[in-house]
């Protein structure tokens, strides 16, 4: 999200900053907070769907918001799942599909075996978790903390974390801004271990005139469609 700053400027004051933030985070920006104060007043908790849409529940504690016919296609493959599975086992050992079939992943350990347009499904719906909710702001805190470095026209985003899906993607967004939607940031990748190690750079934001109130920061992991908070950042309204 460069632009008038300068690449190669930026970039190089963007590695230096990541190295010393760890240390002066609190003092360059770092606004951690709670859930929305709207989370008490959602009708089913913070996960409450958008109109149209319901819980999709394919695992326990699957709280991504599907419509209504997806729902009824998740029971009818958990129902089939056993079915279409090798029943010797095979090389993806007992979960082994048979063929035509593959794993639906609507997490990791989601191994149900379906057919490959409904994993295609499952990802979709991970990927748009965040504007099916009812209020993505109010969804807990995770295991992604982000910080802000001002500079005069907003800030420099940064995140670091843990407990995600192993090499998965984990997606940044702002709310409460000025947009009806949730604002893409950035993204990052997730190690093998789960984690987003150090403080890894996620975006340039720049001041947004009218802007009166910090942004939340929600975050997705992907690969899970699980949405959270990690924090708020008031690089929107820092306008120099």
């Amino acid at each position: 999200m460069e632009n008038a700053v300068g690449k190669a400027g930026s970039g190089f004051l963007r590695r230096v900053l990541a190295g010393l933030i760890a240390g002066v985070a609190l003092l360059t920006g770092l606004v951690v907070t709670g859930p929305s104060a709207m989370a008490a007043d959602l009708p089913y908790g913070p996960y409450t769907c958008a109109s149209g849409y319901v819980w999709r529940e394919a695992v326990p504690s699957d709280l991504v918001c599907v419509t209504p016919q997806i729902r009824s296609q998740i029971t009818s493959e958990n129902a089939l799942g056993p079915s279409r599975r090798e029943p010797n086992g095979g090389i993806y050992g007992p979960d082994t599909c048979k063929p035509g079939f593959v794993w639906r992943e609507t997490r990791p350990t989601d191994h149900v075996c379906v057919p490959p347009a409904s994993r295609d499904q499952a990802r979709a719906d991970n990927a748009n978790a965040p504007w099916r909710l009812a209020d993505p702001g109010a969804t807990p805190r995770g295991g992604v903390s982000v910080s802000t470095t001002f500079h005069q026209l907003g800030g420099y985003l940064y995140a670091t974390g843990s407990g995600l899906s192993p090499n998965g993607v984990v997606r940044f967004y702002a709310v409460g801004i000025n947009t009806v939607a949730p604002y893409s940031l950035g993204s990052l990748n997730v190690s093998a271990s789960g984690t987003v190690p150090g403080w890894q750079y996620v975006a340039d934001i720049r001041c947004r005139g009218g802007q009166t109130q910090p942004a939340t920061i929600v975050v997705l992991d992907q690969s899970s469609g699980l949405v959270t908070t990690g924090g708020t950042t008031d690089a929107f309204r820092h306008c120099g």
